[in-house]
């Protein structure tokens, strides 16, 4: 391995980073099966990228992982990226589904939610709209929520850097950006605005780890949730 293929890693950054959550089943069942770096990757892909998602429903299309260049990237090519997808469906830890009258699979990972939507799907319960979903793709580096504020509201004083530091221990950067993109759609360039938006989503469940670990426990309440019968 040449000393110039990857660059020194400078540490975590602990009072900002946003956390992936994985479950205890990933490190004792799934890593001893898996053989495959590419295929490996591509799991924490899918918790990556369903983490970041908003709302109850969190799925993916095949089209969600072909663009992102970064991803099709690491893993060797659109072509491999395929092939290890098929192997995780086959091994069953990757849940898909062909909803009646759409032209796309959606995947899930194989939990609670993920079994709940695909019996729901399968069962014509629920049917994809065709709402636009925001992109979500990996970079090396996201702006922060300092950039953010000064590109989109305004110049930050000392009181409001302290605002936006505890904020952005409280919320993913992909939630405070989309919420950003809201306020401004709205001409609301307020961080009020942005705040208030965050704890609307926090109450409904979409920050509260807690919920949504209590939701997954209780398939039948979690594809009541999103079919929107609670």
């Amino acid at each position: 391995m040449s000393s110039d293929k990857h660059q020194t890693f400078g540490g975590f950054q602990e009072d900002t980073m946003s956390l992936v959550h994985l479950p205890e089943s990933f490190f004792t069942q799934l890593l001893p099966e898996i053989d495959s770096i590419t295929q490996l990757r591509l799991l924490l892909y899918f918790f990556w990228h369903l983490e970041q998602q908003q709302g109850s429903l969190r799925f993916l299309k095949y089209v969600d992982l072909t663009t992102d260049p970064a991803l099709v990237n690491m893993i060797g090519g659109e072509r491999k990226l395929k092939d290890d997808l098929d192997v995780l469906v086959k091994m069953g830890i990757i849940l898909e589904v062909l909803p009646k009258g759409a032209e796309e699979k959606l995947f899930f990972i194989n939990g609670p939610q993920g079994r709940a939507a695909v019996q729901a799907i399968e069962g014509g319960e629920w049917h994809p709209g065709k709402h636009e979903r925001k992109a979500i793709q990996m970079t090396e580096q996201q702006p922060n929520i300092f950039e953010l504020y000064e590109e989109n509201i305004g110049p930050i004083t000392p009181m409001m850097a302290e605002i936006l530091k505890e904020d952005e221990k409280a919320y993913p950067n992909s939630w405070i950006e989309h919420a950003i993109e809201i306020a401004v759609k709205r001409n609301a360039r307020n961080w009020k605005y942005v705040q208030a938006i965050l704890e609307r989503w926090q109450k409904e469940g979409r920050g509260d780890e807690q919920n949504r670990r209590d939701n997954s426990q209780d398939p039948s309440r979690y594809r009541k949730s999103w079919l929107g019968k609670e």
